[in-house]
C-alpha cells in the first residue's frame, strides 16, 4: 500500500508525512483499539467514571513551554508549544489529546503519540497511536525499539520505530520499560463488579413478580406445560409487568419464595466494588457518586488531596517525559495549576494581601491570578516592616548621650 509506504516518511517543511484524513489511518486506529479489556471494563459505571475523571482533570490544565534562564522562568511562543497547548495535529485540540494520553494509560498502561517531523528536524504534528498496537523489542538493556503494527486483521505490517519518532507515556511499572495495565493486574475485581452489574439486570430482566414457583397435582403434559409457562411470563414476566393480580385455576398453586441473602447483599457488594475501582485509580469517591460517607468538611479536605495524591503524579509523567523528548536546551514543559489548587475567594484574598506585605508578589502579579490586566506602578514590591536589612548595610548603632557635668567639674 503506497499509503502505508508514505505514512511516518520525513517530508520537507511541510507536514505531508501523515493523512490522518486518510480512511485507512482511521481504520487502523479503530482495529488496534476494538476488543481489548480496558474497552470493555470502560462499560462499567465505577471505571468509566474514574478514567472520565482523571482525563479531563488533566487536560483542561494549561501545559506551556517555558525558556529556563536560572531561576527565572520565561514562557516560549513557539510551534512546540502550540501542538501540547492548543492544535497536536489538523483534527485534535489539546484537550482531546490529552483525554486519549490519560484514558489509554489509566486502560492499558501506556500511551503512544508519533512525532511528524521535517527533514530539518522541526516538529510539526502529534499524532495519537494506539497503545493495543505497539509492542516493544529491548536489546542490550538499552536499545528499545517500538514495533506499530497498521493495517487490517487480513494484511497488517509492522514499523519499527525509535524513541525519538514515537513518545511513550507510562504509569506503573515494573520493569522499567512498559506500564502495566490496571485493568488486567486488578481483573479479579472489574470481573466481580461486572458479574453484580450482570447479575442485577438479570433480576430486573427476566425476574417475574410475584416471585415464587408454580405447584400443580400430577404431571402435565407437555401441550398443558408450555401452556402454563407461556401464560404466566406473558402476564408477569419483566419490570413492565410487576406486582399484577395473578389468576390460578385447575388446581394450581402459587407458592412464594423469599429473597435469599445472596440477592440482599448484592447493593452493598456493588457499592464496595465501586470503593475498590476508585482506590486503584486514586480517585476520591465522591468524584464518582460515592457518598456513602461524605460530608461537607471531609469532602473540601478530598479535594485538595485529589491534586495532591492523584493528579500531581500524573503531571509530573507528562511533564518529564516532554521534557525528555520534545523540549531543547534550557527549555521546560510545566501545567499551570493555580486554577485547580485554587481555594474559596476569601480564603484567596487573606493569602494573597500575606504575601503582598512581605513582598513575595507585586500587586501586578496580584492581578495576573485574577485573570486582570497589570496597571501602572504596580510592579513594585512593597515590605510593610521596620526590621530590614539590605545588602551588607548594617543598622546604625545608637550613640550614647553625655554625660552632664556641673560647675564643679570644671578647671
Amino acid at each position: 500500500m503506497a499509503f502505508y509506504d508514505d505514512w511516518f516518511r520525513r517530508e520537507s517543511e511541510t507536514k505531508e508525512a501523515v493523512d490522518i484524513n486518510s480512511p485507512r489511518f482511521l481504520e487502523m486506529i479503530r482495529s488496534g483499539s476494538s476488543g481489548s479489556s480496558g474497552d470493555s471494563a470502560m462499560r462499567i459505571g465505577s471505571v468509566y467514571s474514574c478514567v472520565k475523571v482523571l482525563s479531563e482533570s488533566v487536560s483542561t490544565l494549561p501545559v506551556n513551554l517555558y525558556d529556563v534562564d536560572g531561576e527565572t522562568r520565561v514562557k516560549k511562543v513557539s510551534q512546540l508549544d502550540r501542538l501540547v497547548s492548543a492544535q497536536p495535529n489538523d483534527n485534535m485540540t489539546a484537550v482531546e489529546m490529552w483525554q486519549y494520553i490519560v484514558a489509554s494509560v489509566c486502560l492499558h498502561g501506556n500511551a503512544y503519540l508519533y512525532v511528524t517531523k521535517t527533514t530539518k528536524g522541526r516538529t510539526v504534528e502529534l499524532l495519537p497511536i494506539p497503545a493495543t498496537s505497539v509492542s516493544l523489542q529491548i536489546q542490550n538493556q538499552n536499545n528499545v525499539t517500538y514495533i506499530v503494527t497498521v493495517g487490517d486483521k487480513q494484511n497488517p505490517r509492522e514499523l519499527k520505530m525509535t524513541s525519538r519518532e514515537l513518545i511513550h507515556f507510562k504509569g506503573l511499572t515494573l520493569d522499567g520499560y512498559t506500564g502495566i495495565s490496571p485493568i488486567t493486574y486488578n481483573n479479579a475485581i472489574v470481573d466481580g463488579s461486572k458479574m453484580a452489574r450482570d447479575y442485577s439486570n438479570n433480576i430486573y430482566t427476566n425476574g417475574a413478580t410475584p416471585r415464587g414457583v408454580l405447584e400443580v397435582e400430577g404431571t402435565l403434559s407437555n401441550e398443558a406445560f408450555t401452556n402454563l409457562k407461556e401464560s404466566w411470563q406473558s402476564s408477569h414476566g419483566g419490570v413492565n409487568n410487576g406486582n399484577r393480580v395473578a389468576l390460578l385455576e385447575s388446581g394450581v398453586k402459587f407458592k412464594p419464595i423469599t429473597m435469599s441473602p445472596h440477592d440482599v447483599q448484592l447493593l452493598e457488594s456493588r457499592k464496595y466494588s465501586r470503593s475498590e475501582i476508585a482506590g486503584i485509580f486514586r480517585v476520591p469517591g465522591h468524584m464518582i457518586n460515592d457518598l456513602d460517607k461524605a460530608t461537607y468538611s471531609n469532602i473540601a479536605h478530598q479535594g485538595a488531596e485529589f491534586y495532591r495524591y492523584s493528579l500531581s503524579p500524573w503531571l509530573s509523567m507528562i511533564e518529564q517525559r516532554l521534557n525528555m523528548t520534545l523540549a531543547g536546551t534550557n527549555q521546560v514543559f510545566k501545567f499551570d495549576v493555580s486554577e485547580l489548587i485554587r481555594g474559596d475567594v476569601e480564603a484567596e484574598v487573606s493569602a494573597y494581601s500575606k504575601l503582598l506585605e512581605i513582598g513575595v508578589l507585586s500587586p501586578n502579579e496580584v492581578r495576573s491570578k485574577f485573570g486582570m490586566n497589570p496597571r501602572d506602578g504596580g510592579d513594585e514590591y512593597v515590605s510593610q516592616s521596620n526590621n530590614l536589612t539590605f545588602g551588607d548595610e548594617q543598622p546604625e548603632q545608637e550613640q550614647p548621650e553625655p554625660e552632664e557635668r556641673s560647675p564643679d567639674d570644671v578647671e
